[in-house]
């Protein structure tokens, strides 16, 4: 690879005879070792072979200074140089480079070794550019031009190097002042500010963490570079509610100023503000720290949103006469978009309270109020008390006046004021009282009296109740089971019989085997049946039930027969998962009914089946991507949910059951065996 070392004088002449002769000596270089001589040429390397830093010699015209560098192009296009401040060349001059290509982060560039003036060339000729063509990349480092409305300029950091934004109808472009060699004309740079200009410049492209291309910005060296089209004759005053209207004197859009009292601080960069009886929001082009009440000259562009007119890029001036005011109205219809924007007044009946927003009913509407952060739950008024609200009521609606929402923002704590609270003496609270007061004297009378009565009677009961407990927990008990065993056994042999029905006439084999398996299917579950019903509290199979995988193995076994994907992923070592043959056998059967159910109800084309735990837990879910249900209704016929939440409770376990449109996931946690 040919490279030159930064020298001088004849050194570094030697230095360049020396190498240009070792390479006439040896063999072709590499296709990527070639010497690139046009800007064009670096631009089409991939970047992998921008990585192998070709060599390249250019001659270019300066076009713009950046930091660690600058931007330079020659007849075939525009390429940013990495060079050291103190060798940075001239604007507008002719320059010679020898370096290498590198990848770079975004796109190639070049960092030079060696850099010759050639003599001032002045700036190419310029390109002319939508905005949306800057930010897809065509004007990158290029030399162009662009026309558009300059709303702010900004040097905080010396005279040397600033920030600008320049705006082109529904487009922003960032403007980087940059020049290394003298200072700007900031007093003429801010004298355009408002008026309509022609900016020349190179294009900086922005990119993220991932090398992906998000927009770009504008790089201007000299105030030279801009210049007037249609200049600001002083920016127009007008009202607050005048600041959207048609001014025949534009022909086009420009700044205007008008004064408001600030009624509610959005953001650092977001304000709603209101003169008389007009209001509006107000996005400031910087952070300001303002408080509400304080009177503000505000100068920026004319913005819709939705439909509603406020101000974008502004910026603020105290207003030290204060000439305007604001006040709270009374509103009448508080669910119209009429006062939008607007200090208003309306009582209420506060109904609930969600976070930072409460529900206020007046008459049979609920208006939505918002609380600031600072104010604290506890000093709220009492759900239920008569309150007056001051606020300002922000309205969302689209171009066509329909309303979206509308909140009523309010400031303080000043700004909700109670006008009667609640009678802690409601009807209810007056029955449960009386009713109390009736059954202690009732109990006091007749304790002693009926003491040995009620002890007989008692115990009676209780023996009765043991009694009818212990029937009803069989006759539940063989109903689970009958449930779990012929319900889900009868199940899969349906969708065998309707397998042997598709497959009669076109695969007769396939047919008897289907045919020989729901017979198995059908065996097996009268034998589980007849297990049940004999009395005993667990199948005998279920001694030897090899859990989870077992329930693994039937659930695959009957996802395949109705083509269901199962997705199965078991986090749980094989000795995590020993329990007791009661639970395991519990777990196997609300798991299996899960699947099941799954498979009958939900409608989706894939079941999940997990497992994992925590240290004191063991969890097993099963779920699927089907049109879900309400979990809350239980349908008639139906004892599946039920079912496996009495077997869950039989083992101490937690069973919950979360069902939306995306589909249901049922959540098996039952408690680590202790070893």
């Amino acid at each position: 690879m040919l490279a030159f070392p930064r020298m001088r004088g004849k050194h570094q002449l030697w230095s360049i005879a020396l190498c240009l002769m070792a390479g006439s000596l040896s063999a072709a270089p590499p296709e990527t070792a070639k010497t690139l001589r046009n800007v064009d040429a670096i631009r089409k390397l991939s970047y992998e072979e921008a990585r192998m830093a070709p060599p390249v010699q250019l001659r270019v015209t300066v076009t713009s200074h950046l930091e660690a560098g600058f931007d330079a192009q020659d007849n075939t296009g525009g390429m940013f140089f990495q060079l050291d401040e103190k060798d940075m060349p001239e604007l507008g001059e002719s320059v010679e480079i020898w370096g290498n290509v590198t990848g770079g982060f975004y796109g190639p560039y070049v960092i030079v070794d060696l850099i010759e003036p050639l003599g001032e060339s002045g700036t190419p000729q310029q390109l002319y550019f939508r905005p949306d063509f800057i930010q897809t990349g065509l004007g990158d480092n290029r030399w162009m031009e662009i026309e558009g409305l300059l709303v702010d300029v900004n040097f905080p950091d010396g005279k040397r190097q600033g920030e600008g934004l320049l705006v082109t109808g529904e487009n922003e472009l960032a403007i980087r002042f940059k020049n290394h060699h003298r200072n700007f004309e900031i007093r003429k740079l801010s004298r355009m500010v408002g008026s309509w200009v022609k900016l020349r410049g190179t294009g900086a492209p922005l990119f993220n963490d991932s090398r992906q291309r998000i927009g770009s910005d504008l790089v201007c060296s000299s105030e030279m570079n801009l210049e007037f089209i249609e200049q600001r004759k002083g920016t127009p005053a007008v009202t607050l509610n005048e600041i959207g209207r048609w001014d025949s004197r534009r022909t086009k859009p420009g700044l205007v100023q008008t004064t408001a009292i600030v009624t509610l601080v959005e953001g650092p960069n977001s304000l709603i503000v209101q003169a008389g009886e007009a209001g509006a929001r107000v996005r400031t082009l910087r952070p300001h720290e303002v408080n509400v009440g304080q009177s503000f000259i505000f100068t920026g562009l004319p913005q819709t949103e939705g439909y509603f007119v406020g101000l974008r890029y502004a910026q603020i001036k105290e207003d030290k006469e204060g000439k305007v005011q604001a006040e709270a109205v009374p509103d009448e219809a508080p669910m119209s978009r009429a006062q939008a924007m607007l200090l208003i007044q309306l009582k209420g009946k506060l109904l609930e309270r969600q976070g930072r927003l409460l529900s206020l009913q007046r008459g049979d509407q609920l208006i939505t109020v918002r609380i600031p952060p600072l104010i604290e739950a506890d000093t709220l008024p009492t759900i239920g008390s008569e309150i007056e609200v001051t606020g300002v009521k922000l309205v969302e609606a689209d171009e066509r006046g329909q309303v979206r929402s509308i909140t009523v923002a309010t400031r303080e704590m000043g700004d909700l004021r109670v006008l009667a609270v609640p009678s802690w003496w409601t009807p209810q609270r007056y029955l449960i009282a009386i009713l109390i007061l009736v059954t202690g004297v009732l109990l006091t009378l007749t304790w002693s009296l009926a003491l040995k009565r009620r002890v007989q009677k008692q115990t009676a009961l209780i023996e009765s109740q043991l009694v009818s407990n212990a029937a009803l927990e069989e006759r539940n008990r063989i109903a689970r089971e009958l449930h779990d065993t012929l319900s889900q056994g009868f199940s899969g042999v349906g969708y065998q019989l309707a397998s042997v029905k598709n497959n009669l006439k076109s695969d007769p084999g396939r047919a008897l085997e289907k045919l020989d398996t729901a017979r198995q299917m059908v065996e097996h579950s009268l034998a589980e049946a007849r297990d049940s019903l004999s009395g005993l509290r667990i199948p005998a199979a279920a001694d030897s039930l090899k859990f989870p995988e077992t329930t693994i193995s039937i659930a695959r076994q009957r996802c395949e027969e109705v083509e269901l994907e199962l997705a199965v992923h078991d986090t749980l070592e094989a000795d995590e998962t020993i329990l007791e043959a009661e639970t395991a056998y519990a777990c196997h059967r609300i798991l299996l009914e899960a699947v099941m159910n799954a498979i009958r109800h939900s409608g989706g084309d894939r079941i999940g089946f997990a497992t994992g735990g925590t240290e004191s837990e063991l969890v097993f879910c099963i779920s699927d991507n089907g049109h879900g249900f309400d979990p809350g209704i239980k349908p008639a016929g139906h004892f599946g949910i039920q079912g496996m939440q009495e077997r869950a409770r039989q083992i101490d376990a937690e069973l919950t059951v979360d069902s939306d449109s995306d589909g249901t996931r049922l959540t098996l946690i039952l408690p680590r065996p202790t070893s």
